[in-house]
């Protein structure tokens, strides 16, 4: 649409250039020596009507309705209509120029006031039978300047068609009261000043109609502007009162928020402090307990240390995380290169000498060359085996595998629980989000998501390859070299040494 804008812009520009070069070419010198007094008031009644022209809106660039029309053409009536429209051509860049339009709308303007005085005068001196400006060529004359406003008015509207943002300003009701008005003001204004070169007194009566239909359209479109000023001014209050009223919710959970967390982090610091401290206290008083049973209680005061101590680096990691302070998320300096397969073994390793004993298993069988911190990759499938081996059946195993999907190294950890509903694979990386209430602050799988994007990679939530269990993967990039390596070897036969050994269907 833009495009064919500017193409029509164009041609019109173009063509009311030439337009005005002919007409300029035949002004009679003659004629207009003849006709100075009268055409020289004209001339600068021309010069200054653009200036009292009827803005359509509250941009000084933007489109206005002149009321030159009468004058210009009654100046092509003493003067010769090449005259009339250099002045009128004048005028109009004096007035563009002022208002600081850019150059494609001053020759668009002009185009589309020396067409339409063009087409009008050649009506006029066809239905006239040359240039008769008498009483006797009044039909002529007055067809001639409803032609003149026509056409500079119908070459508007084909802008207006194409320029989206001049439509929102000038309603197609708007447009034809306007060309309504200006036709009999332009009418009214020609008649006036051929009628009282014959009839002086006829000048002052009817001066009072034209007069009408410039306040009239002044009017209209101050109230037009009014209106439009109002809605603007509604639109901006509602606007406001939305982002109040969102801000108001926003605090309104945030409060929430912070009572949700105060009570949960409550919850769950209080259970492991109280273990702590009613094994302590026993262990104080030294009362009743055997070798056995004080090691029972140490080992019970050890575990719920630990897991008080793992709460509370998870809250100073999400806190440290949403300040931009965290430095886990800059650990590039220490990144080395290993195999993932080996750090994969490790984990499994640590988490069978803790809660989940033998219930690890570890299926890969491809090296799995990457650059990367191998503590924080080994806290994320730490992180993950312990949710594994809480959620899922105790007699169920957890496995451990590790594979190649392209260019990317993909360290999977899979169970035979209940699974992650689709619709909460990405909500449950979000902070202090929880599919089960009571189990946990909801930070592991938000610290594990940083630690690995940290790492260049990035963990996600995956289909399960066991059917019904949560599945998943720590997918970190590989060596370049190892990705060439993989690129150039030839795929693997499934039953030889090497290969990954896939899921059991």
């Amino acid at each position: 649409m833009v495009g064919r804008l500017r193409a029509y812009i164009a041609v019109v520009s173009a063509i009311g250039f030439v337009v005005l070069a002919l007409l300029a070419a035949s002004i009679d010198l003659d004629r207009v020596r003849d006709s100075l007094p009268e055409g020289a008031m004209l001339a600068l009644v021309v010069l200054v009507a653009p200036f009292l022209s009827i803005p359509l809106s509250r941009d000084g660039r933007g489109p206005s309705v002149h009321v030159d029309t009468p004058f210009v053409f009654a100046l092509a009536l003493a003067a010769g209509t090449g005259v009339a429209a250099v002045v009128m051509a004048a005028s109009g860049v004096l007035y563009d120029l002022a208002h600081r339009k850019p150059f494609h709308k001053v020759a668009f303007n002009n185009g589309t006031h020396t067409i339409g005085l063009a087409a009008g005068a050649l009506v006029w001196t066809t239905l006239a039978g040359g240039q008769v400006t008498g009483s006797e060529a009044l039909p002529a004359i007055l067809t001639g300047t409803a032609v003149f406003v026509a056409v500079k008015f119908g070459l508007f509207a084909g802008a207006l068609t194409l320029d989206a943002s001049v439509r929102s300003v000038v309603s197609p009701p708007r447009f034809l009261r306007h060309l309504l008005l200006i036709v009999v003001m332009a009418q009214v204004g020609v008649l006036v000043l051929v009628l009282a070169a014959e009839r002086p007194a006829l000048l002052l009566l009817a001066l009072g109609p034209m007069l009408a239909a410039y306040l009239l359209l002044r009017s209209e479109s101050r109230a037009v502007l009014a209106r439009h000023d109002a809605e603007a001014t509604a639109r901006r209050e509602a606007a406001l009162r939305a982002q109040e009223q969102e801000v108001a919710g926003k605090l309104k959970e945030t409060d929430q928020m912070k009572d949700d967390l105060l009570a949960m982090v409550s919850h769950e610091l209080r259970t492991p402090l109280t273990t702590v401290v009613g094994a302590l206290r026993l262990l104080s008083a030294g009362q009743g307990l055997n070798p056995a049973e004080r090691q029972e209680m140490l080992e019970m005061a050890d575990r719920q240390a630990r897991r008080l101590r793992v709460l509370i680096e998870q809250l100073l990691l999400a806190a440290q995380s949403d300040n931009g302070r965290a430095s886990f998320l800059s650990a590039a300096a220490e990144q080395v290169e290993v195999d993932a397969a080996e750090l994969l073994a490790e984990a499994a390793t640590e988490a069978q000498a803790g809660a989940c004993g033998d219930r690890v298993r570890v299926r890969c069988d491809v090296a799995l060359p990457v650059r990367l911190t191998p503590d924080l990759v080994l806290q994320i499938i730490g992180n993950l085996v312990d949710n594994a081996c809480k959620y899922a059946p105790d007699d169920t195993p957890v496995w451990l595998s590790g594979e190649r999907d392209g260019a990317v190294a993909v360290l999977a950890v899979e169970d035979e629980g209940g699974g992650v509903p689709a619709a909460e694979r990405e909500r449950i990386f979000e902070r202090f989000t929880r599919l089960e209430p009571g189990r946990g602050l909801g930070l592991g799988l938000y610290i594990a998501r940083q630690l690995a994007r940290a790492q260049g990679g990035d963990l996600v939530a995956a289909d399960a390859r066991i059917a019904g269990g949560a599945r998943f993967e720590l997918r970190l990039p590989l060596r370049e070299r190892a990705v060439s390596a993989s690129v150039g070897a030839s795929t693997p036969d499934p039953k030889t040494k090497g290969h990954a050994w896939p899921f059991p269907r």
